[in-house]
């Protein structure tokens, strides 16, 4: 007798009658203008998403095209190695940038050949599924352009991140212009904040081109930090600066001059830049914006410990955005770092902030641009210690309930499976 019974609508089995187990990626991203696995905002976040995705089955490398320590300041010392289960190479040969301009040149092409031949290999020994290219996207640049050709005649789909503002493409015929796109042999975007995603989405259709579209905010390892239930240190703020926002320090102590008025006491210390420790000189330059004045303090580079410990012990963790493009655009890593440490956040209300953040549950939001109000924020913290800490508690809820690393794993590998199986 034939058998008319429907095709089951369980998962596949094997033999032994089990779910059939999803098959392993691999997945290479592809980072050339900072290190791995020790560095700053975007490290972090590769070395966040790494670690998600290994949790999900999918085996990561991250492949340094070009170096990048300087003499004197090493912090990434190994060419190759394993780091929360990812696999990095920096295919340069060395970590640390030449002094020779010409061995530059040089360890700079071996890096891309290097990367040429890596992924090359990969793609022969069948584990290439999917490339995550970490390029910056403020400017069309040749490498990165020629590297997805390569991928695409590999039969490789590409993903880009998208974390800053894009280039403004010039005004050429749409056959020249569709070539030369940020988006141009991608298969898929990942943008940090809804403003890129939109761009994104945007460009595609400009450009007649599918392509896949993953809006992931910041993420953050909340178990990484240590909260306190209060500041150690007597009304002391924490800014954590960043390479060319020189006019976020400017808004802070312009503010500040509002804040000593009623506390005077008040320290402002700011980290990043320059290793070591230093004070706002008095004739401060456009590297160094402000007034000289010994309650604001610069400590140069911290280890990573040591930063989170900083923003553990704060009265309050500064961070203002602009209104412009590219405040809306990018959504700073280090609001995530700054909610983990259950300190109270003191911002502006620009792109992501209001979709994340409400002003006076968890986090203290202020006008753009308006130095006086930001001003008050701040003092509302310093006035009142015992509702601060609360706003700060409720902000490490918004970390572990919206921003946490390992909340991203399933959603990523299924977008990567999917571009890898579409191309298939």
């Amino acid at each position: 007798m034939t058998d008319r019974r429907k095709p089951s609508a369980h998962p596949a089995r094997g033999t032994s009658g089990a779910p059939t187990p999803k098959r392993r990626l691999h997945l290479v991203i592809l980072v050339r203008s900072f290190g791995f696995p020790h560095g700053m905002a975007n490290t972090n976040r590769v070395r966040l998403l790494g670690r998600a995705l290994a949790q999900r089955d999918v085996e990561v490398t991250v492949l340094c095209s070009r170096v990048s320590e300087k003499p004197g300041s090493v912090r990434n010392t190994r060419v190759r190695g394993v780091a929360d289960g990812i696999s990095f190479r920096y295919t340069a040969g060395t970590t640390v940038r030449p002094d020779s301009f010409i061995w530059r040149r040089i360890r700079e092409a071996r890096g891309y050949v290097g990367t040429l031949l890596a992924l090359a290999h990969l793609k022969a020994a069948s584990k290439l599924d999917c490339v995550y290219l970490w390029s910056g996207a403020m400017s069309w640049q040749v490498g990165p352009w020629l590297l997805v050709r390569y991928l695409n005649t590999l039969r490789v789909p590409v993903i880009v991140e998208l974390n800053e503002r894009p280039w403004a493409p010039p005004a050429w015929p749409r056959v020249i212009a569709k070539r030369l796109s940020f988006l141009d042999g991608v298969s898929g975007v990942v943008a940090i904040s809804s403003w890129l995603a939109e761009w994104a989405a945007g460009e595609a259709r400009r450009l007649g081109r599918q392509v896949s579209i993953l809006n992931l905010p910041i993420v953050v390892d909340v178990a990484e930090s240590a909260p306190s239930d209060g500041p150690h240190a007597d009304q002391t703020l924490v800014y954590a600066a960043s390479p060319g926002y020189d006019a976020a320090l400017a808004f802070i102590l312009t503010a500040m001059q509002e804040v000593w008025r009623r506390h005077p006491e008040c320290k402002l210390i700011v980290t990043g830049g320059d290793r070591a420790p230093s004070r706002v000189p008095a004739d401060s330059t456009r590297d160094d914006p402000g007034p000289s004045d010994e309650r604001v303090i610069r400590v140069g580079y911290v280890d990573r410990d040591s930063l989170l410990h900083l923003f553990a012990q704060a009265s309050a963790l500064l961070i203002p955005l602009f209104d412009d493009d590219r405040s809306r655009a990018r959504f700073p890593s280090k609001i995530g770092e700054y909610l983990a440490a259950a300190r109270p956040v003191v911002t502006t209300r620009v792109g992501e902030i209001e979709r994340f953040l409400q002003d006076g549950e968890t986090a203290y939001v202020a006008n753009p641009g308006a130095a006086a109000e930001y001003a008050h924020k701040i003092i509302e913290v310093l006035d009142d210690p015992a509702a601060a800490t609360a706003v700060g508690r409720a902000g490490l809820t918004v970390a572990m309930s919206t921003f946490h690393y390992s909340l991203y794993g399933a959603k990523l590998r299924k977008f990567v499976e999917s571009l890898s199986e579409s191309r298939q």
